[in-house]
């Protein structure tokens, strides 16, 4: 076996390999925690209760990469000195404004006739994901999912606030289906 021998020649063959393996063993384990943190450890899943009134709005928050969630308000996150940098910075901008009683508006959240509406949601067996019936005002009908809904924002401005909510939690709750499948398997 050809392994290189940085350390002191004073070492056996065999205490130089542990010692090489312990060493990748460290580099493997540093680029973990830097993979990790990369990540922001907290995200919004859902918001609870979306009010106007000053730190009132109740979130559910997630943990990332772990089955546990908390329900807060904007108010007891800004009081609890949560790091807002532990968001991500669309997470962040929604508890400041939410604090500040003006998410509805941060959200264009109006009181307009909505141009889309739900019609119904099925489970795709086949897909693993809730499939959404979208019909305009015009009645034109389309198809898509609860991540594809969630990041069109043009598409989610013209739905009604009802629709939004039930949009959020399927894709929340699918994301967190989706991290428990993912850390099963590693």
């Amino acid at each position: 076996m050809n392994v290189k021998q940085p350390y002191s020649n004073n070492l056996t063959p065999r205490e130089n390999i542990l010692v090489s393996l312990l060493a990748k063993l460290a580099n493997e384990y540093k680029s973990l925690l830097e993979y990790i943190r990369r990540d922001k450890p907290f995200k919004i899943i859902e918001i609870k209760n979306l009010t106007v009134i000053p730190g009132e709005t109740k979130f559910t928050i997630q943990i990332a990469h772990k089955n546990c969630i908390v329900n807060l308000s904007a108010a007891e996150i800004i009081q609890e000195n949560y790091n807002l940098k532990n968001f991500s910075d669309y997470h962040a901008e929604l508890i400041r404004k939410a604090a500040q009683g003006k998410l509805t508006d941060f959200l264009k959240i109006t009181k307009n006739e909505p141009e889309y509406r739900v019609v119904s949601k099925k489970f795709d067996a086949k897909k693993q994901q809730y499939i959404f019936i979208i019909e305009t005002n015009e009645k034109v009908r389309f198809i898509r999912t609860a991540e594809e809904l969630s990041k069109n924002e043009d598409l989610l401005s013209g739905i009604c606030i009802k629709d939004i909510y039930d949009i959020g939690y399927t894709q929340g709750t699918e994301s967190v289906f989706k991290e428990k499948i993912a850390s099963r398997k590693s």
